[in-house]
């Protein structure tokens, strides 16, 4: 990996993405940042719960074989428009009783957090299709100040919220099962 003054090119992007995310977070605040999560999981949640009942409410309008799409696309936008409609309620009630800088604050940390599980879990999703150690030399590994603590960030916020993926296998270590005798 490229070294510019000493520090790795990784940790330069991964600082720079660190960065970002802690200054929108302390932009936005945490209200908002949890809320813009919160609306894409609920979003997704409430459009696998909602999306046949609305397909059949909507076939009364209009016919079309795609009905099913359309359906799960306006649960999912109504849901998010929802949450952030509720957030920034919230948020300007925070600033009304003077918790402003205590909830960008927080938002700059939930940012932060919020950077470091995605990159983790890119570093992640690269070693589960057996990239990582193509992108990622044992020198860099070795050299970088964040790669270390990326690198481990994901499967320590899991293991807070005693969430266990060690069931799924490794593209690659996926067990080949023979095909049957035929006798």
């Amino acid at each position: 990996m490229i070294m510019i003054q000493g520090l790795l090119l990784f940790d330069i992007i991964a600082g720079i993405f660190l960065l970002l995310f802690f200054l929108k977070g302390l932009k936005n605040g945490f209200v908002i940042e949890l809320a813009s999560l919160a609306a894409l999981v609920l979003g997704i949640i409430g459009a696998v719960m909602f999306a046949e009942v609305t397909a059949r409410w909507l076939s009364g309008f209009m016919e079309s074989k795609h009905l099913s799409v359309v359906a799960f696309v306006m649960v999912f936008i109504a849901v998010v428009i929802a949450v952030h409609i509720l957030a920034h309620a919230i948020d300007k009630l925070m600033k009304a009783i003077a918790l402003g800088w205590i909830n960008r604050l927080a938002g700059a940390l939930f940012g932060l957090v919020k950077a470091a599980f995605l990159l983790s879990a890119v570093i992640l999703l690269l070693e589960s299709f057996g990239l990582g150690q193509k992108i990622f030399s044992p020198q860099t590994r070795h050299d970088s100040w964040l790669f270390e603590p990326l690198h481990r960030f994901a499967p320590a916020t899991m293991n807070l919220f005693h969430i266990n993926f060690d069931h799924l296998v490794p593209v690659w270590e996926e067990e080949k099962v023979p095909p049957p005798v035929i006798t």
